[in-house]
C-alpha cells in the first residue's frame, strides 16, 4: 500500500468529531492570529488585477516633477510660486485644491505673504496639510506638523499621514487623524467629499491604474500652458513625484509610487461616498465550517463537487462585493476550513480506493489473494482450484506489462466459460483461482478438459500467444489449514503437476513434505557452495577433425552430506524458482574459471562453457557481475562460452540480441544451446552474436538411423559455417555417430562416447593420459 493510502485510511478512521475540532481549530487559528496573510494579500492582488479600471478623471495631479524643480531652481520653492499656482488653478475653474506639501515652518514673510493672500483669494477652500509623526528614534509619543498659523487660518487642514503595514507597503489610508487634539479629515477624504468617524480607515482600491490619473507639472501651470478645460472642475492635488524629494512608497501591484499619487487613488477609492469597508471572516469562516461538518465524510462525486463549488464562490465573493459594493473581507481561514474539508473527502476516497485496491488486482481489476481468504475465512470446507500459467516469467518478459495484464483477464474469461465456479480471483502474478464446492469435485475432470480444448486457441492480443495451464486443487477442512496456506496448497499441486507432465493434481500430505524439503535445500545453498558440496563436473569436448580435447562443458552437481547425491533436474529448477539462479551461476563459474586457470598452467589451455538461465541473460547486474569476475584476470575471456537455450532466446527477439551483445561485448563467446528445439528461422540466426550452434542430442543420436535427422544436421553443419558459427554436437555414444559427423564437417563433438562428466581432477588426469598417448 503506497504511502498516501495508508495516511487516507488513518485519516478517514479519526472520529468525525474529532476531524471537525481539528478543522474549526485551524480556521480559527488563522483568524485570530493573522496565519495566511500572505497568501491573503496575494488573493487581493489577484483581484485588483482582475477589477483592473482607469481612473474617473475627476482628480488630478498636479505633480512637483524634476522638470519643475530644474527651472525654478531651489527647494523648498518660495510660497510665491505656491500662490501662482493657486490663482491659475482657480482662474481655470479647479472644483478643489489639495496640497500634500509641507507648510509647517516659516519662510520669508513676503513669500508666507504671498501664499496667504492667494489663499485669501480662493475664499479659503483651498486644503493645505498637517499630518502626526513619530518623535524620533529613541523618543515616545508623536508629534504633530500643522501649517504656520498665517496660512492655516485661511485654509482646510487635511491629515496627510500615510500608513503602511509592517512589511511597508501601503495598503490602507485613514479617513482621518487628530493633530494638536483636534480630529483631521485627511486628504483623500477632503478631496473626495466625504464625511466618515476619523478614526475609521479603509482599504485602497488598487484597481485603479495610477497611470490614467491626470498629471500635469507645476511648472506647466504656472505658465499657463495646461488648458483651462483640463482643471475646470476638478479636484486637484498638489504634490511631489521627483524623485530627489522622496516623498514615495510602496504599493501593492504597482510597487514604489508617489505619495500624491497614492492619496489620489485613495481619494479615487472614495469618490461617490463610497468608502470601502475590510470586515472580519467570521461569517465565511462559520458558514465553511458548517459546510465541512455535513459534508467532510462523505463519499460520493457529489460532496466532493459541493466543496468544490462552495469554494469556488468563496474566491469569486469578494470580488463580487469589492467591485458591487466596495466592501471586503478576508477568505483564507475559510479557504483553509473547505480545503481541510476537501481533503478529507478525498482521505474517505483514498480510503475506499485503498480497500478495494487491497482487495483487487491493480492491472487487471480481478479479485484478488486478499478478497480470496475473506470469502475462504467464512467458508473453511472450501475446496480451492488454481490455474497455474505455465512459463509466466518468459511471456511477462516477451509481452510487457499492459500485454500481460490482457492476457491474465482473456486467460480468466475462458476459465469462467468453461470449468470455475463463480468468481475467478488472481491469487498471484501466475495464477488464477476460484472456490469450488466439494461436491463438484467429481465433474473437474470433465470441465478441465473443456478448458483445454479452448485453450488450444491462442489468445489474440497484439500478436497471437499460446498459453498452457496446469491446475491444483487444495481441500478445505475445518480449521486445519488457514485460507493462505489453502491457497499455497493447490498452487504447489499444480506446479507438481506441470513437473509430471499431467494436467491437475489434488494436494497431498506428500506434496508438503517435498515443499518443506524444497525449503531446506534452499536454505542449506550457501552452505552448499562454501564448503563444496556442490561442484562442477566438466564434460569434455573433442574437437573431431585433430581428435584433440579442446574444451568442457562445467555441469553442477550437490553431493548432500545427509541426502546423498541430489540430480540437478530437482535442485535447480527449485533455485531458479526462487530467485537464486544468479547466486548458483556466478558459483560455478568463477570455479569453472579458476579451473581452466589451473589446466592452463599445466599445458592445457582448453575453453570452458557455462550454462546461463533464460531469467538471467538480460539481467545486468548479473552481467556487471560477470564482467567483475572476468577483470579479476583468472583466464582470458575468450576461454568462456556462455552457453543459452534456443528457446530462451526466441521468446523475446529484439531483447536476447540486446542481451547476447552486452555478453559479446566482455569478450566471451556465445553458444546457442538445444538447437533444433526452439524452430527459430534462418532470418533471427543471422542476427544473433552468436559464435557456436550446439545442436540438440534429440537429433544427433539418430543420424544413423533417421534420414531427416541426417539431412536436418548436415544442413545444419553448412547454414552454421555459411553464418561463421561453429557447431557442436551433444548426445553421442557411439563411434558410428562420430564418424558420420566428421563426414558432415562437424567442428566438435560430445556426449558419453567421448567421455562421462569428470571431475576437474579426473579430467587433469584424461587430459595427461591423452598427451601421453599422442606422444
Amino acid at each position: 500500500m503506497s504511502r498516501f493510502a495508508s495516511l487516507a485510511q488513518r485519516i478517514d478512521s479519526l472520529p468525525r468529531r474529532l476531524t471537525v475540532a481539528a478543522v474549526a481549530l485551524i480556521g480559527f487559528g488563522m483568524l485570530f492570529t493573522g496565519l495566511g496573510t500572505g497568501f491573503e494579500q496575494g488573493l487581493q492582488d489577484l483581484r485588483f488585477g482582475l477589477r483592473s479600471r482607469p481612473a474617473s478623471g475627476e482628480i488630478v495631479v498636479v505633480e512637483i516633477d524634476a522638470r519643475s524643480l530644474k527651472q525654478i531652481a531651489r527647494w523648498p520653492w518660495p510660497r510665491s510660486v505656491h500662490a501662482k499656482l493657486v490663482d491659475r488653478l482657480r482662474e481655470a475653474g479647479a472644483r478643489s485644491i489639495a496640497f500634500d506639501v509641507d507648510f509647517s515652518s516659516p519662510t520669508e514673510p513676503k513669500e508666507d505673504g504671498a501664499l496667504a493672500a492667494a489663499l485669501d483669494r480662493a475664499g479659503g477652500g483651498v486644503i493645505i496639510p498637517t499630518f502626526r509623526q513619530a518623535a524620533g528614534s529613541g523618543a515616545t509619543g508623536f508629534v504633530d506638523n500643522l501649517p504656520i498659523k498665517l496660512l492655516a487660518d485661511r485654509a482646510f487642514l487635511g491629515a496627510v499621514n500615510v500608513q503602511p503595514d509592517s512589511d511597508g507597503t501601503v495598503r490602507r489610508m485613514p479617513l482621518g487623524v487628530e493633530t494638536a487634539d483636534t480630529p483631521r479629515p485627511s486628504l483623500p477624504s477632503l478631496t473626495a467629499g466625504v464625511t466618515a468617524d476619523i478614526r475609521q480607515d479603509f482599504p485602497v482600491d488598487y484597481a485603479i491604474e495610477p497611470d490614467t490619473i491626470p498629471r500635469f507639472s507645476v511648472i506647466d501651470v504656472v505658465d499657463g500652458k495646461v488648458p483651462a478645460a483640463a482643471l475646470a472642475n476638478k479636484r486637484v492635488m498638489i504634490g511631489a513625484t521627483a524623485i530627489e524629494i522622496w516623498d514615495r512608497y510602496t504599493t501593492p501591484r504597482y510597487g514604489v509610487l508617489p505619495g500624491v499619487v497614492i492619496q489620489a487613488i485613495a481619494a479615487e477609492s472614495l469618490l461617490g461616498a463610497r468608502i470601502p469597508h475590510e470586515y472580519n471572516g467570521l461569517a465565511p469562516l462559520i458558514l465553511a465550517l458548517v459546510l465541512v461538518a455535513a459534508l467532510s465524510r462523505g463519499r460520493r462525486p457529489r460532496h466532493l463537487a459541493m466543496l468544490l463549488a462552495a469554494t469556488c464562490l468563496l474566491v469569486a465573493a469578494p470580488f463580487a462585493s469589492e467591485q458591487r459594493f466596495a466592501a471586503t473581507f478576508p477568505i483564507v481561514p475559510a479557504l483553509a476550513v473547505l480545503m481541510c474539508g476537501i481533503g478529507l473527502v478525498l482521505a474517505a476516497f483514498g480510503a475506499d480506493r485503498a480497500r478495494r485496491r487491497e482487495r483487487h488486482d491493480p492491472a487487471t481489476g480481478l479479485p484478488n489473494l486478499a478478497a480470496l481468504e475473506a470469502v475462504l475465512t467464512s467458508r473453511p470446507d472450501a475446496h480451492v482450484v488454481v490455474a497455474h500459467i505455465e512459463h509466466f516469467t518468459v511471456l511477462a518478459s516477451g509481452l510487457g506489462a499492459d500485454a500481460v495484464g490482457q492476457l491474465v483477464l482473456r486467460v480468466s474469461e475462458r476459465l469462467r466459460r468453461s470449468c470455475a465456479q463463480g468468481i475467478v480471483y488472481r491469487a498471484d502474478s501466475a495464477t488464477l483461482a476460484w472456490i469450488e464446492r466439494a461436491e463438484d469435485e467429481s465433474s473437474l475432470d470433465g470441465r478441465l478438459e473443456e478448458t483445454a480444448a479452448l485453450m488450444r486457441a491462442p489468445l489474440a492480443l497484439d500478436r497471437p500467444v499460446d498459453v498452457s495451464l496446469t491446475f491444483g486443487l487444495a481441500a478445505g477442512g475445518g480449521d486445519r489449514r488457514s485460507p493462505r496456506a489453502l491457497v499455497a496448497d493447490a498452487e504447489l499441486a499444480a506446479l507438481n503437476a506441470a513437473r509430471r507432465g499431467g494436467r491437475w493434481q489434488k494436494f497431498t500430505e506428500a506434496d508438503g513434505q517435498e515443499a518443506n524439503w524444497q525449503l531446506s535445500l534452499l536454505a542449506e545453498l550457501d552452505l552448499a557452495m562454501a564448503s563444496g558440496d556442490l561442484w562442477n563436473a566438466y564434460q569434455p569436448k573433442l574437437d573431431i577433425a585433430s581428435g584433440r580435447i579442446i574444451g568442457v562443458e562445467a555441469l553442477v552437481r550437490w553431493n548432500h552430506r545427509e541426502r546423498g547425491p541430489i540430480g540437478p533436474d530437482r535442485f535447480i529448477p527449485v533455485i531458479e524458482a526462487n530467485g537464486r539462479a544468479a547466486d548458483l551461476t556466478i558459483h560455478v563459474l568463477r570455479q569453472a574459471l579458476e579451473d581452466a586457470r589451473s589446466w592452463g598452467d599445466n599445458g592445457y589451455p582448453i575453453g570452458v562453457a557455462v550454462n546461463v538461465s533464460a531469467t538471467l541473460l538480460a539481467d545486468h547486474g548479473f552481467i556487471e557481475t560477470v564482467r567483475a569476475t572476468l577483470g579479476d584476470g583468472v583466464t582470458r575471456p575468450d576461454r568462456l562460452t556462455i552457453e543459452v537455450t534456443e528457446s530462451a532466446a526466441m521468446v523475446d527477439p529484439e531483447r536476447a540480441v540486446a542481451a547476447l551483445e552486452s555478453w559479446r561485448a566482455l569478450g566471451v563467446n556465445i553458444s546457442i544451446d538445444d538447437y533444433g528445439t526452439g524452430q527459430s528461422s534462418l532470418g533471427y540466426l543471422q542476427r544473433l552474436p552468436a559464435t557456436e550452434l550446439k545442436i540438440d542430442k534429440s537429433f544427433v543420436q539418430t543420424i544413423a538411423g533417421d534420414r531427416r535427422n541426417a539431412i536436418m544436421v548436415r544442413s545444419t553443419i553448412a547454414m552454421a559455417h555459411e553464418l561463421g558459427m561453429k557447431v557442436v554436437a551433444e548426445g553421442i555414444e557411439d563411434a558410428e555417430c562420430l564418424r558420420l559427423l566428421g563426414e558432415m564437417h562437424c567442428d566438435t563433438a560430445q556426449g558419453f562416447y567421448i567421455s562421462r562428466p569428470l571431475s576437474a581432477d579426473a579430467l587433469s588426469a584424461l587430459l595427461d593420459n591423452r598427451m601421453k598417448a599422442a606422444a
